[in-house]
C-alpha cells in the first residue's frame, strides 16, 4: 500500500472545502507516480458508458432520495440558495468528491485489472463509508436517513468507476442527485 497516497486521501477526506487541495492527487499521479491522469478516471476510457451508467445511478439514487425527502420535508425547507452555494453543491462537490473518492482512492488502491474482485468490492465499500462520513452535516442536522442515498451513491459510483475507469459519469450522476436535492428542498 502506498503510504503517501493514503495520506493524500486522508487530507482530501478531512478538508473538502480547501479547493487547492484537489491539486494534490493530480500532482501525485503526474509527478510522483509518473502516470497519466487516466489512472484516476480523467481519461477517455469508456466515456460514453460511464456517462450512461453515472446518470442511471443518479436517477436511481434520486428515486431513493425522494421518499426520504418527503419524510424530512418540514426540516429541510429553508431559504433559497445563492449562486455560490449552487455552484459548490452542483459543480464543485461532485468534481472534488468523485476525483477524491472514486478516482484517486480506487485508482490508487484497487487493482483495476481485477474488475469486481472481492478485494476491489471491499475497497468500493470502504470508500462509500468514507463518503458517508464526510456528509456528517446531515447527522448534526438530525437527517439520519439521508445517509442511505449518500451511501448508495458512493457505492454505486464506485462500481461505475470500476466498470468504466472513468469518473465523467460519476460526476454527472452526483451532480444530478444534488440538483434533485436542491429542487426538492
Amino acid at each position: 500500500m502506498n503510504i503517501l497516497a493514503a495520506l493524500i486521501f486522508i487530507a482530501l477526506w478531512l478538508n473538502g472545502s480547501f479547493y487547492p487541495l484537489l491539486l494534490l492527487p493530480l500532482a501525485f499521479v503526474l509527478y510522483y507516480e509518473k502516470e497519466s491522469l487516466a489512472k484516476i478516471g480523467l481519461g477517455r476510457s469508456e466515456l460514453r458508458e460511464s456517462v450512461y451508467l453515472g446518470l442511471g445511478v443518479g436517477l436511481m439514487v434520486s428515486m431513493v432520495y425522494y421518499p426520504i425527502f418527503i419524510h424530512y420535508i418540514l426540516r429541510m425547507q429553508g431559504k433559497s440558495p445563492d449562486l455560490i452555494l449552487l455552484f459548490v453543491d452542483l459543480v464543485w462537490y461532485p468534481v472534488y468528491e468523485e476525483i477524491a473518492y472514486r478516482g484517486f482512492f480506487l485508482g490508487s488502491f484497487a487493482d483495476l485489472e481485477e474488475g469486481f474482485s472481492v478485494r476491489n468490492l471491499g475497497l468500493v465499500l470502504l470508500q462509500a463509508v468514507f463518503f458517508v462520513f464526510v456528509h456528517q452535516n446531515h447527522i448534526s442536522a438530525g437527517l439520519y436517513l439521508l445517509l442511505i442515498p449518500i451511501f448508495f451513491l458512493g457505492f454505486s459510483m464506485g462500481l461505475v468507476f470500476l466498470k468504466t475507469r472513468s469518473i465523467a459519469g460519476c460526476i454527472l450522476g452526483h451532480s444530478l442527485v444534488n440538483v434533485v436535492g436542491h429542487i426538492l428542498s
